[in-house]
């Protein structure tokens, strides 16, 4: 009899302290996760400070990942958030907030001697953009890495400032071959003939209002033809406005 009432406190006691373990552990935590659970408010467009505490007086964390400077954001602001707005989110949650930057006075970096995909990633830390990539034969500097940079290192611009980098095509060719840029547009023919080492010489423009303005009509030198040293094409353009 005295075994069987220890064996049957015993055996209650082991089911009570079961279900103290699965009330604890298993069911109040799903209710309350549950239960704590809020609807992101849309934070974009907001200044930085508002929204960190929109989303902190709903119990969930912020991390801030600034980018560079554009004209398209309002320095300061939301530009986008993580997990996106009107996502059902559990508090303690950290939200992530992409926040434009500020057009800041800063000292250009020194980018020689970097490839063109490093240098690319260290302007962007910088939040600078690049305008303009020409390519060019240099003795001096291997193929594919930086030969000069526009504005110069050491000077003191704004972080929007837009970068011309010369990027070298290594040691120059025996010859050089003249392109074909006739019915490019101006701006793909001066690609064309500095990717192939050469130069722009003179443009002149003709009134040609059947074709589409900025068309290269004519260049004075001979597609195919090889030339021993970096030559200047001479270009004719078409425009729609005749002269006055």
């Amino acid at each position: 009899m005295g075994r069987s009432l220890l064996k049957y406190i015993i055996a209650i006691t082991f089911f009570s302290l079961l279900g103290i373990i699965i009330l604890d552990y298993i069911i109040l935590p799903n209710y309350v996760g549950y239960n704590n659970e809020h609807y992101l408010p849309d934070v974009r467009g907001e200044y930085r400070e508002k929204a960190a505490y929109q989303l902190r007086s709903l119990g969930f964390n912020t991390k801030f990942i600034n980018i560079p400077f554009s004209d398209s954001h309002i320095p300061g602001t939301v530009i986008k958030m993580f997990p996106r707005a009107f996502t059902k989110v559990k508090e303690g949650r950290t939200i992530d907030l992409t926040i434009a930057g500020k057009d800041e006075d800063i000292e250009i970096p020194d980018i020689s001697n970097l490839t063109l995909r490093n240098a690319k990633l260290t302007l962007s830390r910088f939040g600078l953009g690049i305008d303009t990539i020409i390519y060019e034969y240099d003795n001096n500097v291997p193929d594919g890495f930086i030969s000069f940079q526009l504005p110069r290192k050491g000077q003191t611009v704004k972080s929007s400032t837009n970068m011309t980098l010369g990027v070298s095509r290594g040691v120059p060719p025996d010859y050089y071959i003249i392109p074909d840029v006739v019915n490019y547009s101006l701006n793909r023919a001066r690609k064309a003939i500095i990717n192939k080492g050469l130069r722009v010489g003179k443009i002149t423009y003709e009134f040609q209002p059947d074709l589409v303005p900025n068309t290269v009509i004519e260049q004075n030198m001979t597609a195919g033809m090889r030339v021993s040293f970096p030559a200047s094409i001479n270009l004719l353009i078409s425009t729609d406005k005749e002269e006055q």
